[in-house]
């Protein structure tokens, strides 16, 4: 596997990238007291233009009909291309939470 670059850990929404690159993988833990959805975007500036991964983070107790807890989350994108670049969104209810890192190149 070749190597890549990391966005590092974020807790907000953020640009990840102003350029053109490949979406390599989305590590997502959940932080809050309410479900959170992260949504990465092909875009540099903004969450806007066209979704690429949309992930919900949450526990049992957040979410207490849920089947599973799905506290931590890992999506492998296979190196999707971002024409404009990538725009991290990280969003919820009050009390929502998430701890992200984007991995790209």
């Amino acid at each position: 596997m070749g190597s890549c670059r990391s966005s590092g850990v974020l807790t907000a929404d953020a640009v990840v990238s102003a350029e053109r690159c490949r979406l390599v993988s989305i590590h997502a833990q959940f932080t809050g007291t309410a479900a959170t959805t992260v949504k990465v975007f092909d875009s540099a500036t903004e969450a806007s233009g066209k979704e690429l991964a949309r992930i919900i983070v949450f526990t049992d107790a957040a979410a207490p009909t849920a089947v599973k807890d799905s506290s931590t989350v890992e999506f492998d994108m296979h190196g999707v291309i971002a024409i404009n670049g990538l725009f991290l969104q990280i969003s919820g209810a009050s009390g929502f939470g998430a701890a992200v890192s984007v991995e790209y190149n």
